[in-house]
């Protein structure tokens, strides 16, 4: 039987490992992303931002440091959203409320301008009835005059 040679096998070098810095930033950004995906927990972005810049304070050379800024970006713009949206429904409430008034004032004004149209009309005729009345009693009198005068002359 012939013998065979086994090579000698080299055993396996173990990976380098990665420095424990590494980890860290990127359990930092993991930690910030877990803590956005918790949007209903109060003041989970807050933390979150926090986060993020903790990651940027101590590591300013992490390649996970332009993701952070990112992250923190999105954060303050979500913010910035949120405000407007605020204000815009203050503005929305404000605007039904002065149209709700407007509403109204214009109602009182047209029962208003209804009233005084109804008086200027009663008014109205009442004028004229009493113009037609002292257009009778002028005609009256001129008749009266006319004969006033035709006495006086027969009495000359």
């Amino acid at each position: 039987v012939k013998e065979v040679a086994v090579p000698a096998v080299k055993p396996l070098a173990a990976a380098p490992a990665a420095p424990p810095r590494l980890f860290e930033e990127r359990d930092l950004l993991l930690d910030g992303v877990a803590h956005l995906n918790l949007a209903g927990q109060p003041d989970s972005e807050e933390k979150a931002r926090s986060i993020f810049l903790s990651l940027i304070q101590r590591y300013p050379q992490s390649r996970w440091r332009p993701a952070a800024e990112m992250f923190i970006r999105l954060i303050d713009e979500r913010d910035a959203f949120g405000e407007m949206s605020r204000q815009d429904r203050l503005l929305v409430d404000k605007t039904r409320t002065e149209r709700a008034r407007a509403l109204q004032e214009n109602d009182h004004l047209k029962k208003a301008v209804r009233e005084l149209t109804e008086k200027l009309q009663s008014e109205t005729a009442a004028l004229t009835q009493e113009n037609e009345q002292l257009k009778g009693d002028l005609q009256r009198l001129k008749a009266l005059e006319i004969e006033l005068q035709k006495r006086e002359r027969m009495l000359r």
